[in-house]
This record gives C-alpha cells, sequence and structure tokens, in this order.
C-alpha cells in the first residue's frame, strides 16, 4: 500500500516503539531523540501517551515496553492455541448432538466467536467466525459476564446497551444480576430464546491455568431441535466438553 496512505504519527510512534524494543535494560528520552533525529517535543508527546495507556514504562531516566505488549502478546497466542485444542471436542460435541457447537472469547465488552463446528442439519444458524455478539442476551456472553467480570460488574452492565431483541431478553439490570447468580450457580449459561426468537443456545466457561475464564463452549440450535425439556441434558454435555477444553488448556480442575 502507498505511503500517502498511512498517518506520519503513527509511523513515528512505531519508531519510538522500535527503539526501546531494541534496549531490554531500557532506553533514555535523549537517547531516542538522538537516534531518531525527531523534535523533543514530538518524541515527548508519544512517550506521554504510550506510558498513560500501559504501552511502555518509565523506570528512573528511562523507558522499557510495558505489559500491554506481553497482554496482548499471550491473548494472541493463547486464542491460536485455543482454537486448534478446541476443534475436535468442539467437532466430538457436534457429533454427538447434530447441532452447531462453538468456541469465544472475550472482545473488550463482547464476545467473539473463535471457532465453529457446523450442525448437519439443512438448517444453518448465524455462528461466523469473527462476530463479535453482545454479552446480556448470548449465552456465551452471559458465561463471561458472570464468570470474567466480578467486582465491575454492575458498571460493565450498565455499558451495555441492553436492547429487547425478543420478548424473551432480559434488559433490567435487577434481572440481568438474578440470572448472573442463577449462571454461577449452575456452572452452565442458556439463551432462552433471547437473541433471536426461534435459537436456544448453551454454554459452559472454559477455564486457564490460573483460573480464569478464558473462553466459552456453547451450542446453537433451534428451538424444534433443542426444546427447553433438554436443557439439562445437553447443559452436561457442554460442561463437560468445555472442561475437557480447560484441562488441555493446563487448567487442573
Amino acid at each position: 500500500m502507498g505511503s500517502k496512505y498511512t498517518v506520519p504519527v503513527l509511523k513515528k510512534t512505531f519508531k519510538v516503539i522500535e527503539e526501546i524494543a531494541k534496549h531490554p535494560d531500557g532506553v533514555s528520552f535523549i537517547d531516542i531523540v538522538n537516534e531518531l533525529n525527531e523534535p523533543k517535543s514530538t518524541v515527548f508527546r508519544i512517550l506521554h501517551t504510550l506510558e498513560e495507556y500501559n504501552w511502555i514504562e518509565k523506570r528512573g531516566d528511562v523507558y522499557i515496553l510495558g505489559f500491554m505488549f506481553i497482554h496482548y502478546g499471550l491473548t494472541t497466542l493463547s486464542r491460536k492455541s485455543l482454537r486448534s485444542v478446541a476443534r475436535p471436542y468442539l467437532q466430538k460435541l457436534t457429533q454427538t448432538l447434530q447441532e452447531t457447537s462453538h468456541i469465544t472469547v472475550l472482545s473488550g465488552e463482547k464476545s467473539m466467536m473463535l471457532d465453529v463446528t457446523e450442525s448437519p442439519h439443512h438448517i444453518k444458524l448465524p455462528s461466523q467466525v469473527g462476530t463479535l455478539l453482545p454479552l446480556y442476551c448470548t449465552s456465551h456472553g452471559k458465561v463471561f459476564l458472570a464468570f470474567s467480570f466480578k467486582a465491575e460488574l454492575h458498571e460493565v452492565l450498565k455499558e451495555q446497551d441492553m436492547v429487547q431483541r425478543t420478548p424473551n431478553t432480559i434488559t433490567s439490570l435487577s434481572e440481568m444480576h438474578k440470572e448472573i447468580e442463577r449462571i454461577r450457580r449452575r456452572g452452565y449459561s442458556v439463551d432462552d430464546l433471547e437473541y433471536y426468537e426461534d435459537v436456544r443456545c448453551v454454554a459452559a466457561p472454559v477455564w486457564g491455568p490460573d483460573g480464569i475464564c478464558i473462553a466459552a463452549v456453547g451450542i446453537t440450535a433451534t428451538a424444534v431441535s433443542f426444546p427447553r425439556e433438554k436443557i439439562e441434558q445437553y447443559a452436561e454435555l457442554v460442561i463437560e466438553t468445555a472442561n475437557s477444553v480447560s484441562r488441555e488448556m493446563g487448567n487442573s480442575m
């Protein structure tokens, strides 16, 4: 892509980051200025912004890369391995129930489809890899609300635009808090025709080695093939699948 599409200040920012990355023990402000041959005021503003958002850290008179690089680097690696680890378990779950299975990860304050194993049924449900979905009205989203947020749960819920998508959608904060408590007690969540009027889903948490919820495994089916009386039966298999993925990801259960 031609240079006319690049953003000059971003190019300078990346140069600053690359310069800091060359010095694991840290590099001083004046050394960065001299090496990049950029105005002191420009470098200062870039460093200040990167430090404010935890991309770099100042230790004494030198700058080093911050924890955000580690965080997102590990997230990228874990998502790649998570998808490959989960795939055979999703395939087995789909083979057993003849329904679409999926694994999702938390992306900001939404849930993102990481992988999907399609049902053999003629009717295909809208579950595409990379799709971002709301937390409050999806089974996997509610797993993250229940197990990924603790003290900040109320604030996260207030940020959710809880639109009434179907007659079953929970839009009340107090009712959602009750729903989260139910999910925590039983270990799985249900989208009972809350996102689509004719689709029912159930999901359970995947745990990492440090006991943090790193993903949610679930199934998606039409209300006809997945009636309410099968929720507990299906949930048991979903939990079993999620636990298998958790063990593969290093959780001792």
